[in-house]
């Protein structure tokens, strides 16, 4: 399990990196079918979930900006496409995205990073894909989180989030 820190008033509260991806990556989709918050209906998540699998698994594609420092650090960043969606990143947590956009790219590129790691990922999974090309500015790949789906038995409520992958 990747723990992070959901920021203090924020919109995504999962403590699990695998979590927050989940919970961004549909916040995206539920945001890209309101014409208010999409009025370009633009698709850059796309989404779909199988409940035998157990699997929530997509693609995503965002255009970017890449800049140079001073000290030669290269910097991406997810330029938004969606307006008014009400997104809040919070205080204090692990990421930092002032935007759905910024934010989702960022936890999908820390999870690309953790995969890298055998004693974070023993199993060598490879969940989350992604490529930055420089020429068109899309960062771009597809992501396949596991997932835990229960039925509340008091209330029928259909519970359903990631089952995190990561030590």
């Amino acid at each position: 399990m990747a723990t992070v820190t959901p920021g203090t008033g924020g919109t995504i509260k999962s403590t699990t990196a695998e979590g927050q991806a989940h919970e961004i990556l549909t916040f995206l989709g539920i945001k890209q079918r309101n014409l208010t918050t999409n009025p370009g209906e633009i698709a850059k998540v796309t989404g779909q979930h199988d409940q035998q699998a157990l699997i929530y698994s997509g693609t995503y594609e965002f255009s970017v900006t890449q800049s140079i420092s001073a000290s030669g650090s290269l910097t991406l960043e997810a330029v938004p496409y969606l307006v008014g969606t009400g997104f809040q990143v919070g205080t204090g947590g692990t990421f930092k995205g002032n935007s759905p956009e910024k934010y989702a790219l960022e936890v999908l590129m820390y999870l690309q990073s953790l995969e890298l790691n055998p004693v974070l990922n023993p199993q060598n999974r490879n969940l989350i894909t992604g490529t930055y090309n420089s020429d068109t500015g899309l960062y771009q790949g597809s992501f396949s989180i596991p997932v835990i789906l229960a039925i509340d038995a008091a209330s029928g409520v259909v519970n359903y989030g990631a089952n995190p992958y990561l030590l």
